[in-house]
């Protein structure tokens, strides 16, 4: 049986991909990938409700701790998949609140975001199907020329992000939206970087962005009465505004883009409002692409 692998699939996006992948993917082991398992399972238990689908599992993976990472592909591989025919690196946060860490010392938004789901893609890259699929999410606050009402990206390189200064005098929730947006330019960045080493591949890697998508657990560390705008009052927009979307239409996006016949000529793509479109004149540098590439393969300590 081949396997589809969805992090962050027990809640918003991740859940809603994981729903309709219960759907389109019927003879597939779809391996929903989470920090918290008791929340996985019980994602699982309404998905096999809706869909009949009887092949889900629930594995623990915590993208802020490497050795939870390597755990997560070490449990993997003793199990003997066939192979794995759709990665989702769907799992992320925002932190715009003091500085933390993951356990490896990293900046959490750009371990979580960045180098948890560079680590995991490394460590699974053996296990691909020869016509696998490997999604990342990011979003278009990764580029600087878009109004999206966030802080817009600055990349410097991968060790000031890893290890940012503490002297910093911008106000807590400045610098992490700028944390947040410079991870999903990671994303892009990563994407085009992988898709050029998979060249000689029939492996395809895209990222995707889900839009703006109210009613998930992104502002999680914002104040309380912008979490209540967030998932009572903004779902609103998605009538008018463009580009935003509830998280059962960016999930169901990106289930198919994952998986679906319909994309499965995409390579090296950036997936917007449900179309391919250009992504940010920064995602395309060069030596930005090379830096992130090189330092994070030294940080994860994943050069195969």
């Amino acid at each position: 049986m081949k396997t589809i692998i969805i992090t962050g699939a027990n809640s918003g996006i991740g859940y809603e991909c994981t729903l309709q992948m219960a759907k389109i993917a019927k003879s597939e082991e779809i391996i929903l990938a989470c920090r918290n398992v008791q929340a996985g399972n019980e994602a699982i238990s309404k998905i096999k409700e809706k869909t009949g689908h009887q092949h889900l599992k629930c594995l623990q993976l915590d993208l802020a701790s490497l050795k939870s990472i390597r755990q997560f592909v070490e449990t993997f591989a003793k199990e003997k998949h066939e192979s794995i025919v759709a990665l989702v690196n769907n799992a992320g946060l925002q932190n715009i609140g003091k500085t933390q860490y993951t356990s490896d010392g990293f900046e959490i938004t750009f371990g979580t975001n960045h180098l948890g789901p560079f680590a995991l893609t490394q460590l699974l890259l053996p296990f691909m199907d020869k016509n696998g699929s490997i999604l990342f999410t990011a979003s278009d606050t990764h580029d600087a020329t878009k109004k999206t009402g966030m802080e817009p990206p600055i990349y410097t390189n991968v060790e000031d992000l890893a290890y940012p200064s503490a002297t910093a005098t911008e106000k807590h929730n400045i610098v992490g939206q700028r944390r947040y947006t410079t991870s999903k330019l990671c994303n892009v960045l990563t994407a085009y970087s992988l898709q050029e080493k998979l060249a000689d591949t029939n492996i395809r890697v895209n990222a995707f962005d889900p839009g703006l998508t109210p009613g998930t657990g992104l502002v999680k560390s914002y104040p309380a009465a912008i979490r209540f705008l967030w998932k009572n009052i903004m779902p609103i927009m998605t009538l008018f505004k463009h580009n935003t979307n509830m998280p059962s239409k960016s999930g169901t996006r990106l289930a198919n883009l994952a998986f679906s016949k319909e994309f499965s000529n995409l390579k090296g793509i950036y997936f917007s409002d449900g179309k391919v479109i250009k992504s940010s004149s920064d995602s395309y540098n060069a030596d930005f692409q090379k830096d992130l590439w090189d330092t994070s393969l030294k940080l994860t300590n994943t050069n195969l």
